[in-house]
């Protein structure tokens, strides 16, 4: 069973015990067990499908460079002029996204996983339990900044959601939830520590020079009159002069510090 790929994707081992156990004792835990291995061994399908599309598309790229390096008399092999990249091109592209969703869904998994199997927190003090809950899931937001999936310097809940269903941050910290009054207010009170956190005056933001999520631009090729530069430079927020970028994920313009306050063209809708 391909588990490996739950650690490799998540940093989190399962073991194939671990997986046969919970499937025996039934119940929820059984129907997570069953989905991970099954998601474990879609991906291992899809990156074995990738593994042989990029070794064909491989291949013919060095047919092209063996045939451009022959010199006069020397043997070459034939090219197909139809279009290679045409015809694997697509298939290549096609299998990237589905082994990205099958990363995406495994990720889901491990997270409803490590709820089933978080610790118990005694309720005899809330607000420690509260601050238990949002420390840990602060560090799989920070591990979630690190891999890329949301960019350095969110928040707020309402930020989260926009790049994935932040709901699963707090099953994977095991916050408990049955409606009544007391599970909707330790919740609030999770999501409160962790935004205040988020918006703390010692987090990192991503701004000019300093930013690595590829869906966001620091830059602007305009004058404050909307005249073109000659060069891009650093973005600001052209009501209050901050500085800003443009969000391609979100398809809109975000202030770089998110304790920056909402302005006339800026806000966050939290």
């Amino acid at each position: 069973m391909p588990l490996h790929l739950a650690h490799k994707y998540t940093g989190h081992r399962i073991g194939d015990d671990e997986i046969a156990q919970a499937r025996q004792n039934g119940g929820n835990k059984a129907a997570t067990a069953a989905a991970i291995a099954d998601a474990c061994h879609a991906l291992a399908g899809a990156e074995s499908d990738l593994g042989r599309c990029a070794d064909t598309v491989g291949a013919h790229l060095d047919e092209v460079r063996r045939a451009l390096a022959a010199g006069p008399g020397d043997p070459a092999p034939t090219l197909n002029p139809i279009g290679v990249l045409q015809a694997l091109g697509p298939r290549l592209d096609a299998l990237t996204a589905q082994r990205a969703t099958h990363i995406t869904h495994l990720r889901a998994l491990v997270r409803v996983w490590l709820a089933h199997h978080a610790p118990d927190i005694p309720t005899a003090d809330q607000t420690e339990r509260a601050r238990h809950y949002a420390e840990v899931i602060l560090a799989a937001i920070d591990n979630d900044i690190s891999e890329g999936i949301v960019p350095v310097g969110i928040g707020s809940y309402v930020d989260l959601h926009r790049y994935l269903d932040a709901n699963d941050y707090l099953i994977a910290a095991g916050v408990p939830y049955d409606g009544t009054r007391a599970s909707i207010d330790l919740t609030v009170a999770v999501q409160g520590l962790v935004v205040a956190r988020l918006r703390h005056g010692d987090r990192p933001y991503c701004t000019h020079g300093a930013c690595a999520f590829p869906a966001h631009d620091h830059t602007t090729a305009y004058d404050p009159d909307g005249r073109d530069l000659s060069q891009a430079k650093p973005m600001r927020c052209r009501h209050c002069g901050q500085p800003a970028h443009y969000d391609a994920r979100l398809d809109d313009y975000r202030h770089d510090d998110p304790a920056t306050p909402d302005c006339f063209l800026i806000h966050r809708d939290d």
